[in-house]
């Protein structure tokens, strides 16, 4: 559940319908000041599905998530800090991760090239948005998620190159 490793990134690349999308994705949901316990307890029954009560890391997220909930946290098991996340929604998809990892991501230029070597240019699937975690290193033991509007995979964890 926790993969806080100095050094190393980890990348999830998917398909959503537009960066409002992405970002409701990985934000962090509180119960409202108007929204009543039974109303919020509601939105974490539909969070915590039936067919994921054996996964890994199940019970101890919703001991975490009692006050609020993360989607992409509890869709891949993972608890990061929102600091060190960047993502990226893009107006069409890419094959190319060369393409989805711009320059414009803080340390792209420690990373790319270890990406690229480890899981190749080309990718089986086209993607429109990027989710990076920094300081990450994340075992894939959830690979991909599928939602009614989005899909997203992990494609890699990689050790960052210190540039002199």
């Amino acid at each position: 559940m926790h993969y806080d490793k100095d050094g190393y990134v980890s990348i999830w690349a998917g398909n959503v319908n537009s960066e409002e999308q992405l970002y409701t994705y990985l934000a962090t949901v509180y119960q409202g000041e108007e929204e009543t316990d039974q109303a919020f307890a509601e939105k974490l029954g539909q969070l915590f599905l039936p067919e994921h009560q054996f996964r890994a890391y199940e019970s101890d997220l919703k001991a975490l998530f009692d006050e609020y909930y993360h989607q992409f946290a509890y869709d891949f098991g993972i608890l990061f800090d929102e600091d060190f996340c960047e993502a990226f929604c893009y107006k069409g998809p890419s094959n190319e991760l060369s393409q989805l990892i711009h320059p414009d991501f803080s340390y792209a230029e420690h990373f790319t090239a270890n990406l690229i070597e480890k899981i190749g240019n080309k990718l089986s699937v086209s993607y429109n948005a990027v989710i990076i975690l920094y300081d990450c290193h994340y075992d894939g033991h959830i690979a991909s998620v599928r939602h009614q509007d989005a899909h997203i995979d992990f494609l890699g964890a990689v050790e960052m190159s210190l540039l002199l």
